[in-house]
């Protein structure tokens, strides 16, 4: 593959902005804090800057998503029943059902969902029998934005209620928000039936996971401490003790899984490993090409025995059931490789030969690439302040590109690399055009 490097001044640039610190953009919280449900959908979805309010506050992302007016708003959804999301997050803030606190495009539910990673549009959701009881809208590109969807049977919808936090009154004094005996009530069942009847109680307790044991009888014990605050009219300090319960219960039910929710982890962790290794073999051969050329004396070497390490590290975490910890440390390390080949791309100032084993590989080396264009676009837009013409006009390249890329992924599925990479490399110049667009150079 011939390669011509002149993105010299664009990749300047882009350290520029990266350099930066990211601002919030699209609509304040002000404008939003007054949205009703929409007439037409259950749920109406944006994001703002956040505020004291969203249950991950200066965490993640410094972004968040609003659902009907309210930060990081926690729902309550029925098995059985259809629910949808009208979603406007603004072009880099992709929206989907997740089985991961986190995010970040990982644990992807698709079971009963149709609209996942979509920033304009809607997403229709039906809880089914396999849902697990607790899942999270997040989004695909960040971490922490949204907030928890907690599924239940029907005739238990009333089990809960979740007192939503109010707006705080000043900038940077937060409020806590009194508490609704009544509420709490009900949100103490739901916790109760959760912990001791709910189906991942069940797997928790024919499991063999010590670990999971453990954090379920620290979720028992914190509950009993709540329900005993509840009684003695200690409201604050039940609200605390049943919330530390539920999170309890969520973490040791993360380390004994469904097999849905297993399925769809290792999915992920063997399509992290084989992109890792797609990437790992294209650095060598072309450092070594460049090398015999005299063009690699700046280049970052990889740590090949770091990487190895790492990925042993991951698959011991794997086989004791971290399945996100292990997904997590794969994922980092898969963007520490791509920043290292896009280094190389930045260093080289001549036409060079791009050697590739296979399609296969060269297709993983351009989706990096694609990756590494698309994490600049929020930045570059806080640090431009694009014109609203610019804006638009951004946004529709990488809607194009995000099309070419889906195609890519679709092709690449089917083994047909060779249109899986004519597609991405389209998606590719459709995100550098997106830069230009808003001036970048």
């Amino acid at each position: 593959m011939q390669l011509k490097i002149n993105l010299k001044h664009i990749f300047h640039a882009v350290a520029l902005i990266l350099s930066c610190t990211a601002s919030a953009f699209g609509e304040t919280a002000k404008d939003v804090a007054a949205q009703a449900k929409p007439a037409k959908y259950d749920f109406a979805v944006v994001s703002v800057t956040k505020d004291q309010t969203h249950p991950h506050f200066n965490e993640g992302s410094p972004i968040g998503f609003v659902v009907n007016g309210v930060q990081g708003r926690t729902l309550v959804m029925v098995r059985g029943r259809t629910y949808t999301f009208d979603i406007d997050t603004g072009v880099m803030h992709d929206f989907y059902l997740s089985t991961n606190p986190v995010g970040w495009g990982t644990g992807t539910l698709t079971e009963g969902v149709e609209g996942n990673f979509i920033y304009k549009g809607v997403l229709t959701f039906k809880p089914a029998a396999g849902t697990p009881d607790v899942i999270y809208y997040q989004c695909r590109n960040h971490k922490f934005m949204g907030g928890q969807i907690h599924i239940v049977n029907p005739g238990e919808e009333d089990k809960i209620k979740i007192q939503e936090p109010t707006a705080s009154a000043s900038a940077g004094k937060a409020v806590i928000p009194a508490v609704n005996k009544g509420e709490l009530k009900q949100k103490l069942s739901f916790v109760e039936m959760l912990i001791n009847n709910s189906d991942s109680a069940k797997r928790i307790a024919a499991s063999d996971n010590a670990e999971a044991k453990a954090k379920y009888k620290d979720a028992q014990d914190s509950l009993a401490e709540g329900k005993s605050a509840f009684d003695s009219d200690n409201l604050q300090l039940s609200k605390t003790k049943i919330d530390g319960a539920m999170g309890l219960m969520n973490e040791a039910a993360q380390l004994v899984p469904s097999n849905y929710v297993l399925k769809m982890a290792k999915e992920r962790f063997e399509e992290l490993l084989h992109g890792i290794k797609g990437l790992e073999a294209s650095y060598a051969q072309n450092y070594e090409a460049m090398a015999k050329e005299g063009n690699a004396k700046n280049i970052k070497k990889l740590d090949s025995d770091k990487i190895h390490k790492t990925i042993d590290s991951a698959k011991a975490l794997f086989e004791e059931g971290k399945h996100d910890q292990a997904n997590k440390i794969l994922s980092d390390l898969q963007t520490e490789i791509s920043d290292v080949l896009n280094a190389m791309l930045a260093n080289a100032t001549k036409t060079y030969e791009m050697k590739f084993s296979s399609p296969e590989q060269e297709y993983e080396y351009e989706l990096a690439l694609y990756n590494s264009h698309e994490e600049v676009l929020p930045q570059a837009i806080e640090q431009m302040h694009p014109s609203p013409e610019g804006l638009a006009l951004m946004e529709s390249h990488v809607k194009n590109g995000k099309e070419k890329r889906d195609q890519a992924i679709a092709e690449a599925k089917r083994h047909n690399f060779a249109a899986a990479l004519g597609n991405i490399k389209s998606g590719s110049e459709q995100l550098v055009e997106a830069l230009r667009s808003i001036g970048v150079r």
